[in-house]
């Protein structure tokens, strides 16, 4: 399916969405801060995914944000709450010493993206959805090329030479949607089946995922999946675990955009691998307002001639 029709249905979805019919809700009055960091230092690697960077809000005054009249929620949905982020993402072949375009492996690509989100949830009928809408660019415009460098600079670490041949200046608009249905809920134990897509101008994709939580927790469907504060535990502590499965049909950090420029390095479709498995684990601590999680994160390749992939994902936040 070629990008432009993709573009189109996307289109489609969004005024079908605008014209669904809304629910009574309560919008959580939770404001929730956090901070994101992924990276692969603890691997002892520095390639593929290597970088990300990261600021999430949720307010309630982001209710009147427009966005929201496209973002899907369950029907008959009794909680909601409303986001938005900033997010840049850093991707780097696997011999960043080099200087030349490396063309059996992963472009150099960077990607700066503001997203509005809403999570919304029917909590009688264990269903929660997440959608976000994606705006940003992907290209030296994301300025993610100049932060990995500053910070190899300032850290004495091996300088990446050939951000000069990253995937060029393209728009981003992006489609997310994730649902989760409960499966089974007790107070130290949960486990949740997904469903997620991506439609839009950086990725074209699906993925299928359960999910299991144990420990001392709040109540990952009445809490959103949001680390909200609560006044029934002053702290908590849980482990997770969440494998998936991903088919791919476009994904722009490796195919770029519509439009080529012979002298950035691309891959095809055939040079790819449709089908990407992940498995995340982490553990979640949390205090009163607040909180800290530490994610484990397993790739296997995303094209033929790579490799599979580990990386870390640090979250620090705040609630009130």
């Amino acid at each position: 399916m070629s990008i432009k029709k993709n573009v189109k249905y996307l289109l489609l979805l969004t005024c079908l969405m605008v014209f669904s019919k809304a629910y009574s809700q309560q919008v959580i009055n939770n404001k929730v801060y956090k901070l994101g960091w992924d990276n692969d230092v603890f691997m002892m690697t520095d390639y593929y995914y290597s970088q990300g960077l990261s600021f999430h809000f949720y307010n309630p005054l982001l209710k009147h944000n427009p966005v929201n009249l496209i973002l899907l929620k369950p029907k008959q949905y009794d909680k909601v709450i409303y986001g938005f982020m900033i997010d840049q993402r850093t991707y780097t072949p696997q011999d960043i010493s080099s200087d030349v375009v490396q063309y059996s492996d992963r472009p150099y690509a960077g990607v700066l993206l503001l997203t509005s989100k809403s999570i919304a949830a029917n909590t009688d009928k264990g269903w929660m959805f997440a959608s976000e809408l994606d705006i940003g660019v992907m290209g030296p415009a994301s300025g993610a090329g100049h932060v990995q460098y500053r910070y190899h600079d300032l850290s004495n670490n091996q300088l990446p030479n050939g951000w000069v041949y990253q995937q060029y200046n393209w728009p981003v608009i992006n489609y997310n949607f994730e649902a989760s249905k409960e499966l089974y809920s007790s107070n130290s134990f949960e486990l949740y089946g997904k469903g997620k897509a991506r439609v839009g101008t950086l990725h074209d994709d699906a993925s299928v995922s359960m999910m299991l939580r144990v420990g001392k927790m709040e109540s990952y469907m009445e809490s959103l999946g949001l680390p909200l504060q609560s006044n029934s535990k002053n702290w908590q502590l849980y482990f997770s675990a969440e494998p998936s499965l991903s088919y791919v049909a476009y994904n722009g950090t490796l195919q770029g955009g519509w439009h080529r420029n012979p002298k950035i390095h691309y891959l095809e479709y055939s040079e790819m691998s449709p089908i990407v498995a992940r498995v995340r684990t982490g553990v979640g601590l949390v205090y009163k307002s607040f909180g800290l999680s530490f994610d484990l994160f397993y790739n296997t390749k995303e094209f033929k001639t790579g490799t599979d992939h580990w990386y870390h994902s640090t979250r620090l936040f705040i609630t009130f």
